[in-house]
C-alpha cells in the first residue's frame, strides 16, 4: 500500500513539474554532488475530513537563514538545521530536522493530518524515487 502511495505522489509531482531551488552559490551541480531536501504529504488512510488541498508543507529556513519554498532544495554536503512549516486548515506547526547531508541522497520530510492537526513523521530517505526509508 505504501509503495502505491509513493508512486501516486511521484506521478503527481512529475506531472506538476517539480522544481528544485539551490541553497548554495554558484553554478548548478549534479545530483551526485549535492543532497536534496524534499517535502511530502501523506495520509495512507485518508480518514476524517482530510483533503490534500487542506494540508500544506513548506521549507521555512535552513541554518536559521530564511528560505521559504514548497520546492525541493539542493544543498551541498554538510550539517544543516532544516525548519519546516506545516499548515493544516490554518493551524500551523513547525519542526526542525538536524540533517548530516550526504551527496546523492534525498532527505524527505513527510507530513500528514491527524486529529485535525499536522503531524511530522521522522526524517526519511527517498530511495531510487520509489520508496521511503526511515532514518
Amino acid at each position: 500500500m505504501k509503495l502505491i502511495t509513493v508512486l501516486a505522489i511521484l506521478f503527481f509531482l512529475v506531472g506538476c513539474g517539480m522544481t528544485t531551488k539551490q541553497f548554495y552559490e554558484g553554478p548548478l551541480l549534479s545530483n551526485t554532488q549535492t543532497a536534496t531536501f524534499s517535502m511530502w504529504i501523506d495520509d495512507p488512510k485518508f480518514k476524517g475530513d482530510f483533503l490534500p488541498a487542506d494540508l500544506k508543507v513548506n521549507a521555512e529556513s535552513i541554518n536559521e537563514i530564511s528560505f521559504e519554498t514548497d520546492s525541493q532544495i539542493s544543498v551541498l554536503p554538510g550539517q544543516y538545521r532544516f525548519k519546516v512549516k506545516c499548515d493544516y486548515k490554518g493551524l500551523v506547526k513547525y519542526h526542525v530536522f538536524n540533517i548530516g547531508a550526504e551527496a546523492g541522497k534525498n532527505y524527505a520530510v513527510i507530513v500528514y493530518a491527524k486529529n485535525n492537526e499536522c503531524q511530522f513523521r521522522g526524517l526519511n530517505l527517498l530511495i531510487n524515487n520509489e520508496r521511503f526509508e526511515e532514518l
